[in-house]
């Protein structure tokens, strides 16, 4: 981030400067410091969110920096009348008390640094067991990554092996879901995304756990994805547990991967009476299988839109098992359909 982007903070107040840095550390924040407003005029205006010390307030005196809106006074007292007073004088939105408002401040400096436009979220689950579910979720996020998108895959399926091993990225570096089972709150994207494996571009978050994931860690994983920016999808299984719940009601596209035999519809059709309730209308791919039903005549026996059909390839299975992602997509038709569900206007158009 360059300077020009920097929330700035303005105190000579040595312990109100602590709890300013510390408060931008906690989301990743970098900011510009001055102790005085002369020291800090060009920021002033360029700055997205300006947070002035109640000590400088008192002495806003200076022809070159104007009220603008973006700034907050920030006291470690409770505010009296001439704080409000202040407050007033140089246009500030809110007085802020530390450590009593320390959750609005963090919250505002987030606010101040992160993408305005939010991510698509496309929550992929299988219809029943050996779908295809994973696959079509990491060829997804490969795609996104493709083109030149922020691209998530987060692994909500414990029992799945872990979205990095699907990707051949078992060994390496980063969190899995077991280092953020107790995350809550608000976490920085950029944190995040830094924190996590990347595979291709594709920001990972794998399960490395058989216990369910708590619903406050997935709900706080998720907004912060979607905050990021770019394309997040979600490696759904087929329990539905409340932080499975959380990820529906998350989702701006459900996408339920269906092999076209008899079985499979009827083990999709119980599945999807409970995703419906959450979800109310998910869409279907259907992966042929030799002799299979017409994707047609599955979708209408689920009552589902039909969102494409893939066939069960070798080359993706030869990627699976050499560990090569990108053999996943390049030149198949799994990533042909990827691509067509990416630029597919419903997805696109409910995120917006």
């Amino acid at each position: 981030m360059n300077g020009a982007h920097r929330p700035l903070v303005v105190t000579g107040q040595t312990d109100l400067l602590d709890d300013l840095l510390g408060a931008a550390a906690a989301v990743g924040v970098a900011v510009d410091v001055a102790v005085d407003l002369s020291a800090c005029r060009p920021q002033w205006t360029s700055a997205p969110l300006v947070l002035v010390g109640d000590d400088i307030a008192p002495a806003f005196v200076d022809p070159y920096v104007h009220p603008r809106a973006g700034v907050l006074l920030v006291s470690r007292d409770s505010p009296g009348k001439e704080a409000w007073a202040d407050a007033a004088r140089i246009g500030a939105e809110d007085v802020l008390v530390l450590p009593t408002d320390e959750a609005a401040l963090v919250e505002r400096l987030a606010d101040a640094v992160e993408p305005a436009e939010a991510a698509r979220v496309v929550a992929v689950m299988p219809g029943c067991g050996g779908a295809g579910g994973s696959v079509t979720a990491a060829a997804l996020a490969l795609v996104a990554a493709g083109k030149a998108e922020a691209a998530w895959l987060v692994d909500l399926d414990p029992l799945g092996g872990g979205a990095d091993a699907g990707l051949g990225a078992e060994l390496a570096s980063g969190v899995r879901w077991g280092d953020l089972s107790s995350t809550a709150g608000r976490v920085s994207p950029r944190a995040l995304r830094d924190a996590l494996p990347s595979v291709h571009g594709v920001a990972v978050l794998a399960c490395d756990t058989t216990d369910d994931l708590a619903p406050a860690a997935v709900r706080t994983v998720l907004a912060a994805a979607r905050r990021g920016g770019g394309t997040v999808v979600i490696d759904m299984p087929r329990h539905l547990t409340a932080a499975v719940e959380q990820a529906l009601a998350a989702a701006d596209d459900v996408i339920v991967v269906v092999p076209a035999e008899v079985r499979a519809v009827l083990a999709a059709r119980q599945l999807l009476r409970r995703v419906t309730a959450l979800s109310p209308d998910p869409r279907i791919v259907v992966r042929k299988v030799p002799g299979g039903v017409p994707a047609e005549e599955v979708a209408r026996g689920l009552g589902l839109r039909l969102a494409g059909r893939v066939d069960d390839e070798p080359e993706v299975r030869a990627a699976l098992l050499a560990g090569r992602p990108e053999g996943l997509v390049q030149g198949t038709a799994l990533g042909e359909l990827c691509d067509r569900l990416l630029d597919d206007p419903v997805t696109a158009g409910r995120a917006a």
